[in-house]
Order: C-alpha cells, then sequence, then structure tokens
C-alpha cells in the first residue's frame, strides 16, 4: 500500500451571493495516495471546480483543511501543477512552445536542466518538433498537449486536471485521454482528475469520486479495477466497463441536482 499524499478533512466553502448565502461544498473528506489516478464527477454545480482550486491553494476553503505531502495548504504549493479547461488561455500567444513549458521551471531550475527538462516533455506529448512554433500556430488538441507538457516538465508530486478535453473533439478527446494514461505511468504522478464524462471517468481511473452538492458531501468512491493496460475500444466495450460505468451513472443519478444549475459554480471565482 503506498503512502497518503493529499489528505482532505471536513472541507467547506460557502460565498455570499445576493444577500445569502450558498454552500458550494460541505463536509468533504477524501484522500489520495501517492501514484493513484482518481477522477470527481458529479452533477453540474456540485463544486468540482471549486474543490480542485481549493487544494491547489487558488481559492481559500470556509471550513476544513487540504493536507499535501504533510503539509496543509494555505497558497499554492510548490510541488504541484495543473491544467485547466481553457487551456488556450493558459498559454501565451507570444511565445514560442518551448518558452511557454519553460516557463514555469525558470526561477527553480539552472538552465542545462532546464532544457533537459522541457525536450523530455515535449517529446513524451509528441511534440519535439514543434518547439519553436507557436500555440496559434497549433490545433486545439496540440495546444492542450503544450499545456500538458508544462505540467509534467515540473516533475510536480500531484497533477490537478479541470476538464482538461471537454473542448476538443471525440477523436482527439481519445488521444488525449491515452496520452495521459501514458504520462501517468511513465512519470508515476499523482492525479486528481475532475470530469463531467463518466465514461471518461471509469476509462483513466482507479477510483472514481461521485461529489454530492452543496451539504451533501462525498456520495460514493468506486474502485476502478480494470486491467492496467487499456485501449478505447477493448476496454470501453467490455462487459465490465458497462458494469462500472452504470455504478457510477447510478450514483449521480441519485445526487440532488441545485436548484439553480451551475449556480456553484458560477459563483466562485
Amino acid at each position: 500500500m503506498t503512502a497518503e499524499l493529499l489528505r482532505i478533512e471536513k472541507l467547506g466553502k460557502s460565498y455570499r451571493s445576493r444577500e445569502r448565502q450558498v454552500d458550494a461544498l460541505t463536509g468533504i473528506d477524501l484522500a489520495v495516495r501517492e501514484g493513484e489516478f482518481v477522477s470527481v464527477v458529479g452533477p453540474s454545480g456540485c463544486g468540482k471546480t471549486t474543490l480542485l482550486k481549493i487544494v491547489a491553494g487558488l481559492v481559500p476553503a470556509t471550513a476544513g483543511e487540504v493536507v499535501l505531502g504533510g503539509r496543509r495548504v494555505t497558497e499554492p504549493p510548490a510541488d504541484l501543477a495543473v491544467v485547466f479547461q481553457e487551456y488556450g488561455r493558459s498559454l501565451f500567444a507570444w511565445k514560442t512552445v518551448r518558452q511557454n513549458v519553460e516557463l514555469p521551471l525558470r526561477h527553480h531550475v539552472g538552465r542545462a536542466e532546464r532544457r533537459a527538462l522541457v525536450a523530455d516533455a515535449l517529446d513524451a506529448v509528441g511534440l519535439g518538433a514543434a518547439a519553436g512554433a507557436y500555440p496559434w500556430q497549433l490545433s486545439g488538441g496540440m495546444q492542450q498537449r503544450v499545456a500538458i507538457a508544462r505540467a509534467i516538465a515540473y516533475r510536480p508530486k500531484l497533477l490537478l486536471m479541470d476538464e482538461p478535453f471537454s473542448a476538443v473533439d471525440a477523436q482527439t478527446r481519445g488521444d488525449l485521454e491515452d496520452l495521459l494514461a501514458q504520462l501517468w505511468h511513465r512519470y508515476a504522478m499523482t492525479v486528481l482528475f475532475v470530469t463531467h464524462d463518466i465514461d471518461e471517468a471509469v476509462y483513466l481511473s482507479q477510483r472514481v469520486v461521485v461529489l454530492g452538492t452543496g451539504t451533501t458531501g462525498v456520495q460514493a468512491q468506486i474502485p476502478i479495477d480494470l486491467p492496467a493496460e487499456r485501449d478505447q475500444l477493448g476496454t470501453r466495450s467490455s462487459a465490465h466497463f458497462g458494469e462500472l460505468r452504470a455504478q457510477v451513472y447510478a450514483r449521480v443519478r441519485r445526487t440532488p441536482r441545485p436548484s439553480t444549475p451551475e449556480l456553484l459554480e458560477r459563483v466562485a471565482p
């Protein structure tokens, strides 16, 4: 059994909106082991993105705590990286692919090591030949590969991903899912992955966490005991994949929805 890397205890987050309090998260308890791939799913507005922002140290919690590697998170941790859904906004159009990937390393790593880490990350995502290109010259899927390369070049202990593949077409999404699985194995990363797509969560994860809305907390934690080696056709067409998908879907369906759809995600900064 591997050691615990991330612990979330009694986590809560409330906002004031139009003279009333909105409980985005209440009583969230979750632990993630080193090297584990955990996906978080749940109905729109249940606070998945808010949870990720708190873990990343970007938003303060109202109650409870987040502990990463034995240290309480009160600001963005040095050994954590985030890949957001809106990859285009996270890349600097006037910098090359290599320069974008290099940015988080500039003040922490020497030049020779920095170049080696960037080259390795770009090769790992299949963009070694595009190092001198600019983001605006690349497709959406390639831009997201740049964002992923920037995250893994940093060699984070924990990689947070917020709906990273939702803005690309189905074929590209499948390719990126398989790339992420390869990178997870290659770099032995711990991944906390937020998605609305139940099939994607089951396909990628070792465990799927179903988040409830507002005051309902974590509704279920479902182990995904699929083979370690997975592929888009064989794995997704297997009977066991269908059974696991049905389990997750049933728990999401039983989760109460916010009275105003997506309210909690909208009020979160």
